[in-house]
């Protein structure tokens, strides 16, 4: 049987929307896991106590993650907030093999390098956001960061909402669950479709 181009879906928004839980949740869904394909991206970002290595990141040195960028390791790699995030081209490959398409949840200059870039591929692009400025403002500020990096943050992501125009669909995160079922009907709609 010959393999098929995996669909690459690119799910961004500023940080502290939720993508990542939401993530995780759907991945717990029967026909997510057997349809899909969850890139984990490299940083070069300090890692966060709850975090896990090769789980919620690859974390690496700078000097590794530039040594990999010029050995062409990453499918797309950007520099935000002092930190480099790439995503492995092995994640696309593995897709492949296993028939599925894959899901990078990326920075919003990420989501859009890959879909001005990828023109051959199949890119599908989903924007999560929160229902006001102001509950993004108050859930980065619950972040375990220095308040420097959380006033970087909030700048960041008032330039990263004027992208949302620019993505197929918008989820806006009002309640979890809902959120789910959304990026959920996606998924499988974008899954099922022919071309």
């Amino acid at each position: 049987m010959k393999m098929s181009k995996p669909k690459i879906i690119v799910i961004s928004g500023p940080s502290g929307v939720g993508k990542t839980t939401l993530l995780k949740r759907l991945f717990f869904k029967k026909f997510v896991k057997n349809n899909f394909t969850r890139s984990i991206s490299y940083t070069t970002r300090q890692k966060r106590p709850q975090e896990k290595q090769g789980i919620d990141y690859f974390f690496v040195n700078k000097k590794d993650f530039i040594r990999l960028k010029k050995k062409r390791f990453f499918l797309e790699y950007q520099k935000v907030l002092d930190n480099y995030y790439g995503t492995a081209r092995y994640f696309y490959t593995l897709a492949k093999q296993k028939n599925k398409d894959l899901i990078v949840c990326i920075d919003v200059k990420g989501g859009m390098y890959l879909k001005n870039n990828l023109k051959r591929d199949k890119i599908i692009t989903i924007f999560i956001s929160v229902p006001n400025k102001e509950v993004l403002y108050h859930r980065l500020r619950k972040r375990l960061e220095a308040k420097f990096n959380i006033k970087r943050r909030i700048k960041l992501a008032k330039k990263e909402l004027q992208f949302i125009k620019d993505y197929d669909y918008l989820i806006i995160n009002y309640d979890l669950s809902d959120s789910i079922k959304l990026l959920g009907s996606i998924l499988i709609a974008e899954r099922l479709r022919k071309n």
